[in-house]
């Protein structure tokens, strides 16, 4: 038993030196075994480029994983946020320490996002509401600063809008040149304002996503702001135009807020993420750093899925439940007039076209693919999107089933892609969909409910 024992200390002792030979061979691996390793250089640059952008108070520090870590003092979140993404544009995402730094003296966003509930709760407790469906839809394929590259975001939008109408949504469309973001905010505050506890909501957003940075709520939620069709400026230096971006950019807080609102379903379909192309002005050193900290693959990210369902949507129906027993027999009625049971007050759903460090695909620039549903029909935008609602028609509203059907699809259509030559990244090219809360096999949820 002794020998035994021995012998498999052995095996076990030799396994794990056998693994840690084999990762010390791997790109990364140093990020994983031996901490993050910024030269000093980097630091100083990081420090120049706080000051440079009107962050004089703001300090920087090294982690104990060797991450540039955010100290120094901040007057609101706003200037938080500027200085992760001037850490983020010069060491990149991995190397820049998630936590928040401690002395930020106005939390606005909290602060914004309780006021904007109180108030709302207290408008529902006034005004019975009759129940509606609202939709906002946002989409845009090209933008006025033509370093930001073109997508399908308007193409994709439109196949949702003409769905959501023919399913009775009340339907506000920012399509290219409309998606300014004034009119986003405008829109997202006329939402905030009008939504009511029986509504169903839809909302779309197809655009470019800002580099996401951490959030004060929770340490692996990240905020990634909305890139609207006039961010940047044409006329900011290639230096400079990362910044001009993501200062001129719809903050993602803005759109949370209207997810948030109690209501009786809220349904969100982003197809929106983060390419480090954007930095693609950024010096030399910077970028060959970031390269290596990520094994030679360029920064991408997802959204956070921790930022879209923490607890501000869990508490979506102990608001909602509050509000309605103190309101009228008309507050608890869908729009047929029927009774909305317990059970189905506050269903939330959010559906991302991508998973974090992957980009969504589609046919290029005014080109077309066959649908996976009807023979001899031609879509035209990306891949994920125009199946989703393909699988949706085929499956009446269905959202479980038409959503397993396209994620297959999709993942199935991207793998075939076949790479460039200057494409850096895993191969076969990957594109995961994902949806969350998971729905079992045969859950009813509909989306033109």
């Amino acid at each position: 038993m002794r020998m035994t024992s021995l012998h498999r200390t052995f095996v076990l002792v030799g396994a794990l030196l056998l693994g840690g030979c084999a990762a010390n061979q791997l790109p990364g691996f140093q990020n994983a075994y031996k901490g993050y390793n910024v030269p000093e250089p980097l630091v100083a640059t990081v420090r120049h480029e706080l000051k440079r952008n009107g962050l004089p108070n703001a300090q920087v520090t090294r982690d104990n994983a060797g991450r540039i870590r955010l100290v120094g003092s901040y007057q609101n979140e706003d200037e938080v946020d500027r200085a992760f993404f001037v850490v983020q544009s010069i060491v990149g995402i991995k190397s820049t320490s998630p936590f928040y730094p401690e002395n930020v003296k106005e939390k606005r966003w909290d602060i914004h996002a309780g006021q904007a509930l109180t108030a709302h709760a207290r408008a529902v407790r006034n005004r019975p509401a009759p129940a509606a469906k609202r939709a906002l839809i946002i989409g845009i394929n090209t933008f006025r600063d033509k370093r930001i590259t073109a997508i399908l975001g308007e193409d994709d939008a439109r196949r949702v809008k003409m769905e959501a109408e023919k399913a009775s949504y009340r339907t506000t469309a920012l399509l290219g040149q409309q998606a300014t973001k004034a009119n986003i905010e405008a829109a997202l505050k006329r939402f905030r304002d009008e939504v009511g506890p029986n509504d169903t909501v839809l909302i779309y957003v197809s655009s470019h996503g800002t580099m996401p940075v951490p959030s004060p709520r929770l340490r692996d939620a990240r905020k990634m702001s909305i890139i609207a069709y006039d961010s940047g400026n044409p006329m900011a230096s290639d230096r400079d135009f990362p910044m001009s971006v993501f200062e001129t950019s719809v903050s993602d807080i803005k759109l949370q807020e209207v997810a948030q609102m109690p209501s009786r379903q809220t349904r969100l379909i982003i197809d929106t993420c983060y390419s480090g192309e954007i930095l693609k002005g950024i010096p030399d050193d910077s970028r060959r750093y970031v390269l290596e900290a990520n094994g030679g693959v360029p920064e991408r990210a997802g959204i956070s899925m921790a930022a879209w369902t923490g607890e501000a949507y869990e508490a979506k129906g102990i608001r909602f439940a509050e509000a309605a027993s103190r309101g009228t027999q008309a507050q608890q009625q869908d729009a047929r007039g029927t009774q909305i049971p317990p059970g189905d007050i506050n269903r939330y759903t959010i559906i991302t076209a991508t998973s974090d460090g992957e980009e969504s695909w589609g046919p290029a620039a005014g080109g077309s693919f066959d649908s996976p549903v009807s023979p001899g029909k031609r879509l035209q935008g990306s891949f994920f999107t125009q199946a989703f609602f393909e699988y949706l028609a085929e499956s009446n509203g269905h959202i479980e089933p038409a959503f397993n059907k396209a994620r297959q699809f999709t993942v199935q259509k991207v793998a075939g892609i076949p790479a460039a030559p200057n494409y850096k990244g895993p191969l076969p090219i990957r594109q995961v969909p994902r949806l969350n809360p998971p729905l079992p096999a045969g859950d009813p949820s509909s989306i033109y409910e």
